[in-house]
Formats: C-alpha cells, sequence, structure tokens
C-alpha cells in the first residue's frame, strides 16, 4: 500500500503459531526456498517454488525467523499475485503468525478464509484515514491483530470501499515512519513503506523487545539483488538511503 500524501503511513503471509507479545524473540534457522525433495535445486532459470521469484533475486537464504506475538493479516490484492519486486514473500519467510488472503470483494476475501465473523473491534487495519490514529501515540492495547493492505494506494483504498465492515474496524497511520529503503520501485514520497517495511515497523512499535532485523536485512539483500539486474549506466538512479 501507498499512503496518501497527507498521512505518514505505509501501504505499497502460513501457519499460525502462538507467542506472547512482548516475549524475547527468537532468531530460527535459515529457511531456505527452492530445494526439491532430493535436496536439489531449482533449474538457475525457473521461479523457485517457494518463493516464486527468479533464482538471481530470491532472498530466501536470508530470510530468518521472526517470532512476532501479534499476528498480521495481509489482504493482498489480486493485481499484486506474482508481483516479481513484490515483498511479501519476506513476512511470509520470516513471521511466525501472519495469513495471507487474496482478493477485493467481500465474496472475494470469504473464499480465500477471511470473513466478517472473524472481525471485530479488536482487529485495527493500518491505513490512514480521516479517523486514523497515529500508532506511536495512541494506545493499542486493546488491538489482539492486525491487517495490513498489499497493493497500490487506490487498489488498497478501493479494498476498503467495496468492505465497509473493514473500513468501519479501528484505524491506525504512522506518524514518524522510517526512510524507506525499497529504492527499486518509485513511491511519492520517502514515508511510503513496502509491505514488508511497514509490517517491520508495525512489530518494532507494538513489541518494543521484539527484533525485526531480520525482516530488513532480507529487504536490503532483495534491493541489492534487483540493482544488481540493472545496467550499471542506470543504476545511479537508485540511491539507498541510511536506516533511521
Amino acid at each position: 500500500m501507498r499512503p496518501e500524501p497527507s498521512r505518514s503511513t505505509p501501504i505499497t503471509s502460513t501457519p499460525i503459531t502462538t507467542n506472547a507479545p512482548g516475549t524475547t524473540p527468537t532468531t530460527g534457522p535459515t529457511r531456505k526456498c527452492g530445494a526439491r525433495p532430493g535436496g536439489e535445486s531449482a533449474p538457475a532459470a525457473s521461479h523457485l517454488p517457494h518463493c516464486q521469484l527468479h533464482a538471481n533475486i530470491c532472498v530466501c537464504d536470508q530470510c530468518q525467523a521472526v517470532a512476532n506475538g501479534t499476528p498480521i493479516t495481509v489482504i493482498q490484492h489480486p493485481t499484486e499475485v506474482g508481483r516479481s519486486k513484490g515483498t511479501l514473500r519476506i513476512l511470509e519467510r520470516c513471521l511466525g503468525q501472519v495469513q495471507v488472503v487474496v482478493g477485493e470483494s467481500p465474496e472475494q476475501l470469504q473464499q480465500a478464509g477471511l470473513s466478517s465473523a472473524d472481525l471485530n473491534a479488536s482487529t485495527a487495519v493500518l491505513f490512514p484515514g480521516p479517523a486514523s490514529q497515529p500508532l506511536e501515540e495512541a494506545n493499542t492495547s486493546a488491538i489482539k491483530s492486525w491487517l495490513l493492505l498489499d497493493g497500490t494506494w487506490r487498489k488498497a483504498a478501493k479494498i476498503l470501499h467495496l468492505n465497509p465492515h473493514i473500513a468501519a474496524l479501528p484505524r491506525f497511520h504512522f506518524a514518524h515512519p522510517p526512510t524507506s529503503q525499497y529504492v527499486v520501485r518509485k513511491a511519492p514520497a520517502e514515508h511510503h513503506l513496502s509491505t514488508a517495511e511497514a509490517a517491520a515497523y508495525l512489530l518494532k512499535t507494538l513489541e518494543p523487545g521484539l527484533n525485526v532485523q531480520p525482516i530488513n536485512t532480507a529487504m536490503a539483500a532483495l534491493v541489492d539483488k534487483q540493482l544488481g539486474q540493472i545496467p550499471p549506466k542506470l543504476r545511479n538512479r537508485y540511491q539507498k538511503t541510511e536506516e533511521r
């Protein structure tokens, strides 16, 4: 999701486990993808089966477990499925509690496993709006799970428009988001974050003791690999900034 110009919030996943919020995070073993049952790697020229990325930009080797205690559900717009630049795969590889549902209309979301009965006042949406609250300054103790929207600003807004029961949930935005490191995909402003960066900052704010660095490390590796696919004479158009 890409945020609206007047607000500061992001938006440009797998079995659920339980971990109490605030517990000391664990960094699990590296999660590799693309391996066949016999241990052989998928052909270099093909897309790898676990992440659907080309081997040249796969970063599953850099993805390590993040034991988040706050469940996150990502609603992915159907047009985002299969995008080679998507960062949602990093969340799928890293987070312990993450679910992805693909759809736009209520019928599509219900078919994907997200019904209105699953949502209540203890679920919040990370998306700016007239009534949204700044996450860093809000009391979120009553919020037990979070919804993120994966898609362009217009497509994310349409999901809310078509699903008034989701639009009516408590809504939050980032007041002081970090600068995005995802330089290979243009955004209107620096505070527009990729889905993975938004989830990392959200969890860092909600669970101060949680180490979300594995997500940022995997993001940096993805950007480096994607920059490596750009001709040198064009590469200087993209410049990474220092993280806050």
